[in-house]
């Protein structure tokens, strides 16, 4: 009699210890849950989940952002293609790709940024120090963005840091009722005008 008492007493708190355990699971998923539906969604996150949705286009540290990433792109395939043959099939992809990050297929461009890469012997470079700003000439608005460039050769060793102003298009496309945009420089190195307003800047 004794023992089967132990043995339901034994049973009894085994029941309790998986029942606590379980309901420690359950509080411990709702709250995790809850702290994931909470989590702040970045402007730039937002932007990207939106498919280059115009919705995020008010914020200039979102575009400065994107600005960014679009410069480091532009250049780490340019190193690269700099880096070939320039004569096979990847050589011509690669060549096609950095053509796509221009509003107009205007060779001059791409010849001007792969000449200075070819010329100092650039392997690497990084994108840093980025300020975009709002420019009014006559009855035209255009886009800059301001930003220093770190080239390093083959083994890593800095040739130098460069000041740099490009010019950017953020070309809206409406598509199925959705007013979506599409990231294009104009112009990849633009020289200062002294006689331009400038408004707005952030880095």
């Amino acid at each position: 009699m004794e023992k089967l008492f132990l043995l339901n007493l034994k049973y009894n708190k085994m029941k309790i210890n998986k029942n606590l355990v379980f309901s420690l699971f359950i509080i411990a998923f709702g709250i995790l849950s809850c702290k994931k539906e909470n989590t702040p969604i970045s402007e730039l996150d937002q932007l990207r989940q939106a498919n280059n949705s115009s919705i995020k286009l008010d914020s200039t540290q979102a575009i400065a952002s994107i600005t960014q990433q679009k410069l480091q792109e532009l250049y780490d395939i340019s190193t690269l293609y700099s880096s070939g043959n320039k004569n096979t099939a990847i050589d011509s992809l690669n060549y096609k790709q950095i053509q796509g990050y221009f509003l107009k297929k205007d060779s001059s461009n791409v010849k001007n940024l792969l000449k200075e890469l070819d010329s100092l012997k650039v392997k690497f470079v990084k994108v840093k120090n980025i300020e975009i700003s709002t420019e009014i000439d006559g009855e035209d608005t255009l886009d800059y963005a301001k930003y220093v460039v770190e080239y390093k050769s083959d083994d890593k060793k800095p040739i130098g840091e460069f000041a740099k102003k490009s010019e950017y298009k953020l070309q809206r496309k409406p598509v199925k009722f959705k007013n979506e945009f599409k990231f294009y420089f104009v112009k990849i190195d633009v020289p200062e005008k002294k006689d331009s307003i400038s408004s707005g800047a952030t880095k």
